[in-house]
């Protein structure tokens, strides 16, 4: 199975849960679960850089590359966020594909 959704831990959230003493995970998958009406996504263009490469990450479809120039299309990434939720998604622009991870860690494109 491929993981796209990466969980972020509200602050607010870690606070509750420390002091009612409930189990963390449970807790996010709840509030996750929870949407109401008010939340909505929200989307932002980033391009990611690696140090180890000197480029930025392409999403050339099922293939991730490391080796794309400033500016390249293919670097052009979509940040989706939910304002109530706990999820980010990077989605590239150019082919609609999501970053992702496999079981063995190895970055793909779904």
């Amino acid at each position: 199975g491929l993981f796209c959704s990466l969980p972020l831990l509200p602050i607010h959230s870690q606070m509750f849960a420390a002091e009612e003493n409930v189990d963390f995970r449970i807790h996010v998958e709840n509030q996750t679960r929870a949407r109401d009406d008010v939340s909505r996504k929200q989307l932002r263009l980033y391009q990611l850089y690696s140090r180890t490469s000197g480029k930025h990450i392409q999403v050339l479809g099922r293939r991730i590359s490391a080796k794309g120039e400033d500016g390249d299309k293919y670097a052009q990434l979509l940040v989706e966020t939910d304002t109530f939720g706990s999820q980010v998604r990077i989605k590239g622009k150019e082919t609609d594909f999501y970053l992702c991870m496999n079981r063995k860690g190895k970055l793909v494109g779904k």
